[in-house]
């Protein structure tokens, strides 16, 4: 799909961070968009800057945990614009904390988010898709479906199965040559609101010596990648065709490290982990 201009895109998570970066990259290549979020106020936001490029726009509040809502909204968004091209599985949430102390409820939340709204989004779509006759699918994975880091073992469980079902379906559709293409978009540390909505363990930030507010701000300060890279890698995925696509030096590294050393890549990251809180944990008792 190497011309965008005019193709019908969908969004979701657009209300900030990587999913409103990418839907305003897409209306710049002359997508018409329709965006999703939970939050209302921040969707509206969105929508306000996209009508800035004189393309179509339909925001619609939406929970993506919700498969009759999807699917609903998947037929909506084919009634209003009349075919769908794009689709763009952005939303997800974070835990931050061991599989020990991460409680089932927990565990069920964030699945239910990032890989069933992730599900959701791909099959509810996937008919209107086909039927346009040129259609491709981006999942936002993340580097941890690469490798598993200490204190996001919740997380990194979503985002492997978002790799895991994203290749497998790129496999399947290719087979059918339906003319409907899949990438999963692997980020590192991106600069967005991810850690501010998570779900954070007392316990990590104990051992870190940091309330709430020092933890979101050392996750920004260590994040160097911005949503408008991630956004180009998507656009730039959709026209190529990618299977796969790696955004950020800190993700092409974890990718190179496994690779090459992945048993002692895991040991160097528990070492480097341990003296990071040591560390942290020295800094709070000097305050």
């Amino acid at each position: 799909m190497k011309d965008l201009n005019g193709k019908v895109a969908v969004v979701t998570g657009a209300g900030s961070g990587i999913g409103r970066a990418t839907a305003l990259a897409l209306a710049e290549e002359g997508c018409q968009l329709a965006i999703s979020d939970i939050n209302e106020q921040e969707l509206l936001v969105t929508q306000g800057l996209i009508e800035a490029y004189n393309v179509k726009v339909h925001a619609h509040n939406l929970n993506v945990a919700d498969q009759n809502a999807v699917y609903e909204y998947a037929d909506e968004v084919a009634a209003v614009f009349g075919k769908v091209n794009i689709v763009v599985n952005n939303a997800g949430v974070a835990i931050n904390g061991s599989l020990e102390n991460t409680s089932i409820e927990d565990f069920e939340w964030i699945m239910n988010i990032n890989f069933w709204g992730m599900v959701y989004g791909s099959m509810a779509f996937l008919p209107h898709l086909k039927q346009s006759g040129e259609g491709h699918i981006c999942n936002v994975s993340s580097m941890c479906s690469i490798t598993a880091f200490a204190a996001v073992g919740a997380y990194s469980c979503s985002k492997f199965a978002i790799r895991a079902f994203s290749e497998a379906l790129c496999t399947e559709l290719a087979v059918e040559e339906c003319g409907v293409g899949v990438t999963s978009i692997q980020p590192g540390l991106i600069k967005t609101n991810l850690v501010r909505g998570a779900r954070i363990d007392n316990a990590i930030l104990e051992a870190q010596g940091m309330d709430v507010e020092e933890f979101q701000a050392n996750y920004k300060k260590q994040a160097f990648n911005t949503p408008e890279t991630v956004a180009k890698a998507i656009v730039k995925s959709i026209k190529k065709n990618k299977l796969r696509a790696l955004v950020g030096f800190d993700a092409h590294l974890v990718d190179w490290a496994t690779r090459l050393f992945p048993v002692w890549f895991r040991k160097i990251t528990a070492i480097v982990v341990r003296k990071g809180r040591a560390k942290n944990q020295k800094l709070a008792v000097s305050k």
